[in-house]
Parts: C-alpha cells; sequence; structure tokens
C-alpha cells in the first residue's frame, strides 16, 4: 500500500513541476554556450560520506578537462572534511543539515554570488533537494538525472541511469554531455603529514604496530547491513588462538559505541578501540592498518580511497552498484539466496540469512589468504 501511495505522489509531482516549468519557460534561459570558457563549476554532494568519496574522481576529471576552472562543492556537515587536503577542490561550502530551514536557504541563496558556469547534482534518485539547489545557485549550466520531474531544474540532462551502473559510474555520467573525457575512476584522499604524525603517536602509545594491523569497523547504515555482533567476537578469538601475527584495532563511530562494546566483552585477548566522531582521525588511524574488515559501508569505501585492502560482508545491498573497486578487495556475500540483494534496511524474512550464513571460520580462511597475499607482494 505504502508503494502505491508513494508513486502516485511521484506521479502527481512529476506532472505538477512540469506546469510549473511551462510556466517559467518565458523566462531568459542563461544556458551555457558549449564554446564559453568554463571559469566556476559548483559540485552538490550533501548526502553520506561514502557518497563524496565515491564522487572524488568526478572532482579530478573536472580539474582536469576544464584546465584552470575554480571548483567549488557544496558538501553536508557530516562528509565535507573527506575534501580536506585535496588538490582538486577550491573551495567547500558546507550545507548543514542539522540547521532549520531558513539557515539553509540562506547558504544555497549565497551561491549565487559566486557566478557559476556550471552547478553539477550527481543524485540519481526522485529526491529534489539537490535539483532544487542547482536552481536557486543560478548557474547557467545546471547538469543532473531526471526523475519524477526532477528534470525541469536542469537545462543539461544526464543519460537516464541503469540499475547495473556502478555509483562512481553514475556519478561521472552526469559529466558526458559537457565532453568530459573519463581518464581514472579512483576514488582518493589526502592526509596531511600532521595527521600520519597523531596516527603514528597513537599506535606507539598503544604497543602495536609491529606486526599487521587488522582494523575491524562493525558498524553499517542499516541494521540489514551488519554482521552479527557475536561473529566477530568469535573471528577475532579464533585468529588469536592459532596465531600472534597479527595486531587489530576496533574502529567506531559514537553510534557503534555499544555494538564496539559488546564485541570487545567478548574478546579474550587486549584489543585497542577507538571511537570517534572525528573524521579525519578515523581515517588517519586507518591509514595504518594493512587491512580493513568490515561491512559494505562507508569505512569500507575510505579503505579503498586510502588503497587499504578489505575483506568486507555484503548482504541486502546491490551488488554492481556497491562494490569496493581496484585490487586487493575481497566480498563475502550468499550470492545462491532467492533473497539477496532485497535493498531492505531490516530483514523483511527476519531471518538476517544473508549475513548470518556467512560464518566466523570462512572469514578466516579469506583474511589468512588476502595477509599472506599481503605478506608475498612485501617480499
Amino acid at each position: 500500500m505504502r508503494g502505491i501511495i508513494k508513486r502516485t505522489y511521484l506521479y502527481i509531482r512529476k506532472y505538477c513541476l512540469y506546469c510549473f516549468s511551462i510556466l517559467r519557460a518565458h523566462k531568459k534561459n542563461n544556458r551555457i554556450r558549449i564554446n564559453d570558457e568554463i571559469k566556476k563549476i559548483l559540485f552538490i554532494r550533501i548526502d553520506r560520506i561514502g557518497d563524496l568519496i565515491l564522487s572524488t574522481p568526478v572532482l579530478r576529471n573536472l580539474k582536469n578537462a576544464f584546465t584552470g576552472c575554480e571548483l567549488t562543492v557544496l558538501a553536508s556537515n557530516s562528509n565535507h572534511s573527506i575534501l580536506f587536503n585535496n588538490p582538486y577542490v577550491d573551495r567547500v561550502i558546507v550545507y548543514n543539515q542539522n540547521q532549520n530551514f531558513f539557515k539553509k536557504l540562506s547558504t544555497v541563496i549565497k551561491l549565487r554570488a559566486f557566478d557559476f558556469d556550471y552547478a553539477i547534482d550527481p543524485y540519481p534518485d526522485y529526491e529534489l533537494t539537490t535539483a532544487l539547489i542547482a536552481l536557486v545557485s543560478g548557474a547557467k549550466g545546471r547538469l543532473g538525472y531526471g526523475s519524477y520531474g526532477r528534470e525541469v531544474f536542469f537545462n543539461i540532462n544526464a543519460p537516464a541511469p541503469t540499475s547495473d551502473r556502478h555509483f562512481i559510474d553514475l556519478t561521472l555520467d552526469v559529466l558526458k554531455p559537457i565532453g568530459v573525457t573519463i581518464k581514472d575512476k579512483v576514488p582518493e584522499i589526502f592526509l596531511s603529514e600532521t595527521e600520519k604524525e597523531w596516527s603514528r603517536f597513537w599506535i606507539q602509545n598503544n604497543q602495536i604496530g609491529t606486526k599487521p594491523i587488522v582494523g575491524i569497523h562493525p558498524g553499517a547504515y542499516y541494521e540489514s547491513q551488519r554482521w552479527p555482533a557475536e561473529d566477530f567476537s568469535v573471528l577475532v578469538n579464533k585468529l588469536q588462538k592459532k596465531s600472534s601475527q597479527l595486531d587489530f584495532i576496533l574502529f567506531g563511530g559514537p553510534e557503534d559505541s555499544d555494538l564496539v562494546d559488546r564485541i570487545r566483552s567478548k574478546i579474550h585477548a587486549r584489543v585497542p578501540t577507538f571511537i570517534t566522531k572525528d573524521l579525519r582521525q578515523f581515517i588517519s588511524l586507518l591509514s595504518t592498518c594493512a587491512i580493513l574488515l568490515c561491512n559494505n559501508s562507508g569505512p569500507m569505501h575510505t579503505a579503498v580511497a586510502l588503497k587499504i585492502p578489505t575483506l568486507s560482508f555484503m548482504g541486502p545491498t546491490e551488488k554492481d552498484r556497491w562494490m569496493p573497486v581496484g585490487r586487493n578487495h575481497k566480498v563475502l556475500r550468499i550470492d545462491d539466496l532467492a533473497c539477496i540483494g532485497c535493498n531492505e534496511g531490516y530483514c523483511p524474512k527476519e531471518t538476517h540469512d544473508c549475513m548470518r550464513l556467512i560464518t566466523p571460520s570462512m572469514v578466516m580462511d579469506s583474511l589468512n589468504k588476502q595477509v599472506s597475499s599481503l605478506r608475498s607482494q612485501l617480499e
């Protein structure tokens, strides 16, 4: 029933927005011409941390395509620090999702002063916020995906997205209508020497680091994306009993505190934990790890951008869209389940089989193979 109501709303919205666009049609269209010099670009990415990480190839390709342009990113209060030290970004403006409507509107209206040539909105779904931001920014060229009327806010529409596209490709596809040649697709994060020094001090202070460090991040945005907490404890105990050739760090944000405490309480030997809301500190410390064991979530994409190998668990997530990119990444997934890839936040069957059937023994075998492979690469 909710699905029917949602679709009805979206179709009504679509036709209302088309009527709105017809009423605006008499107004002057300042669309940028193909031969104009591109001096200022706005890129809008106000959603989650992983989404911005996977969008960093867009920033690099834009700067390479439009040499000398000034690139501004409108980011959220939760993800903007991803762009610290990024040489392809000239300015970051924070759109604070926690502020009231009028403060957020004030932030968007101030964008008009920059006189952007392009405003790029890579959001591929039906929500309107970012499309409205592109319109209000006053940019001459407004690029984005159309969905249930979003297209009326753009004057350059991206090709229709398909479900089999990886998130990185989906984001880069927005650039196709303006002729940007994609040279590479690797996400990246840049650390300062001060941040690297801080992480080395933390490692030394916690008396680890003489052996390869396995980072463990058990959290995920949705409950259905999380491997069972007790299995993390069983895995670490098995690894510590079989060999003392690895060190561990348990990671989490403030929302993961109870989860991390549950896991740590059942681990027999000492394992340092690092709970923080400081994203840059997490990134810095993660960069010291030999591998990250995690769910399919923002921390996994953070590790990928740092070129840290990952071993991750994938359950209801759309496989084609969210696989880690690059080498040295292993994904554990029960592909033969009828319900796999349901993309639900909570298990409709209440069995959570897609995660529960990934056993600690399976993980241990994969982890040992990855660590052995990494060691052989270093020799």
